[in-house]
């Protein structure tokens, strides 16, 4: 199968806790909703450079459509309660590589407090995977400080942030719908690991670079780093007494050289890239040492 990452290549030995389809690097969504559709059709795109597989857990599975269309091609399904730690397992929760956790569309009411179960269950198994969640309620944020979770996707929040800003940049709704878009027409938002050749050369320098490239049109906008979780001064660690990191995120650093994230940052390993681009940038093929 050309279109996604084989399986069988992604395929890791058998342990005691092997899950149904024995994979890894895929994505898990917990939750069939109709955003579900969307976001499968946007992650295996034509346009994505790697199409990983995806496992679906619902414990409604005769909602996931039975489509014969490209993008549902090695999409996976599991039938159970997402907050269910065995269920997480069977998934391979432990070799995922994102965790998207979508609130339940038939229970609004309850769909955050559902949520924050299933994120905890996450958080037993593998608080390391990079999880996403779809909130509700603003309100309901503030019990997620307790987890792991990487990101929160807020509706309530984001419409109305969108609406000012709107108001304040016409047009700029459209500038959104373009960068979250996924196909070759449009313009993405990439995060590609710092080529070796860039590591302890500042920003700046970085972004001068990059520019320079001919036949592709890309813009560095920020980067990502590791940083140790941290609870009252101290690095939070987990069961097994392991530092758990999180990334921390810097976009369009200022020239300043006050503080510590500006464009005179040099980078290291481990740093990523934030880029504006028409297709995956693939900077390891233009700047030898990658």
């Amino acid at each position: 199968m050309e279109e996604l990452n084989n399986v069988k290549e992604n395929a890791h030995e058998m342990s005691p806790d092997g899950g149904d389809f024995n994979i890894k690097g895929h994505v898990i969504i917990c939750n069939w909703t109709v955003k579900a559709d969307v976001i499968v059709r946007q992650l295996h795109d034509e346009s994505v450079h790697e199409r990983n597989p995806i496992i679906v857990i619902t414990d409604k599975p005769e909602r996931v459509p039975k489509s014969t269309d490209k993008a549902y091609r090695g999409l996976l399904i599991i039938g159970g309660d997402p907050a269910n730690r065995e269920i997480l397992i069977r998934a391979d929760l432990k070799y995922a590589r994102t965790a998207i956790i979508l609130a339940d569309d038939e229970d609004i009411q309850n769909a955050d407090s559902r949520s924050i179960l299933i994120q905890l269950a996450i958080d037993s198994i593998n608080p390391n995977v990079h999880t996403i969640v779809e909130l509700i309620k603003s309100s309901s944020e503030m019990y997620f400080h307790y987890t792991h979770v990487n990101e929160i996707i807020c509706l309530e929040q984001l419409a109305e942030k969108l609406l000012s800003q709107a108001a304040l940049t016409p047009g700029l709704s459209e500038v959104y719908m373009n960068l979250l878009t996924q196909s070759a027409e449009t313009n993405e938002i990439y995060l590609e690991e710092v080529p070796k050749r860039f590591l302890g050369k500042t920003y700046g320098e970085v972004e001068r670079e990059i520019i320079s490239i001919k036949d592709k049109d890309i813009i560095l906008i920020g980067w990502s780093t590791s940083v140790e979780k941290e609870e009252d001064g101290k690095a939070i660690v987990n069961g097994k007494g392991n530092i758990i990191f999180e990334k921390e995120i810097i976009i369009n650093p200022k020239s300043s050289t006050g503080g510590a994230y500006s464009k005179i940052h040099k980078f290291r390993k481990g740093d990523s890239l934030f880029l504006i681009a028409y297709e995956k940038p693939e900077l390891g093929k233009y700047f030898n040492g990658d």
